[in-house]
């Protein structure tokens, strides 16, 4: 579900940055606004960054069982081999000499939370952001 109300051009940047960073700016705006600023964020800015910190404490939690997973899987004499060759083409191979697939499509999905988020919206991402909306 997604609503519009009257957000600040400030809080729309900073919650953008929020998503691009998987929360690095809004724990550092958090911080200034607890400490320095005194002055409580919008629901809007709040639930975006309790939102990108869900997101990147979930991503780090899937990429660490994942490792786990294919570390476990590898020893396994066929099966293995080809989980391994799978691996090596989503999570090892370049695309364009750059990033690997996993993390173009990432990175894809970063760009649309932040672009519904520059609008002034709340990007609903199922579970995630009825967890975030708990939080509050």
């Amino acid at each position: 579900m997604q609503h519009k109300t009257d957000v600040t051009i400030s809080d729309r940047i900073l919650a953008t940055g929020s998503y691009l960073t998987l929360g690095f700016i809004g724990m550092i705006w958090l911080i200034i606004s607890m400490l320095i600023i005194k002055k409580p964020m919008s629901r809007y800015l709040t639930c975006n960054i309790v939102q990108s910190f869900v997101l990147s404490i979930l991503y780090a939690i899937l990429s660490l069982a994942y490792s786990i997973f294919i570390g476990l899987l590898t020893s396994i004499p066929f099966i293995g081999g080809l989980f391994l060759k799978l691996h090596i083409f989503l999570f090892a191979t370049p695309v364009f000499n750059t990033m690997n697939f996993i993390n173009y499509l990432i990175l894809l999905f970063l760009c649309y939370l932040s672009i519904i988020a520059i609008f002034g919206k709340l990007p609903y991402v199922p579970y995630i952001t009825d967890i975030a909306k708990k939080i509050l």
